[in-house]
């Protein structure tokens, strides 16, 4: 590879997307300490975890449809599967929401004033 066709040094690049980013007004995140990285982690794996449960469950409905007798079997197997992940997915979302406020700073007035 000759010296002309070489890609542009990657701090250099960073630095001007940074740069840029700054002057758009985009601020630096203060607290992406050990404990902020730490929970990022475990929400990752949360959400992976939850994923290859609902692949699994997915995956044995199909089963389920495959070795089904008749069309009332195959609704009945349908109605259930969507319930269940109705019902995984918003258990999900509160489990995320509560481990994603665990993370976030409190940035409600200590004391409101009744109206």
């Amino acid at each position: 590879m000759s010296k002309s066709n070489k890609p542009e040094d990657t701090a250099s690049s960073v630095n001007n997307l940074m740069k840029t980013m700054q002057e758009a007004g985009f601020k630096p995140v203060q607290g992406f300490g050990t404990d902020w990285l730490e929970a990022m982690s475990n929400i990752g794996s949360e959400m992976l975890d939850f994923t290859a449960a609902r692949i699994k469950q997915d995956v044995q409905t199909q089963h389920d449809l495959l070795h089904a007798k008749g069309l009332t079997e195959i609704q009945h197997i349908q109605a259930q599967f969507f319930q269940k992940a109705m019902d995984d997915y918003a258990a999900e979302a509160g489990k995320l929401m509560k481990m994603g406020k665990a993370i976030t700073p409190d940035s409600s007035p200590k004391s409101r004033k009744s109206d």
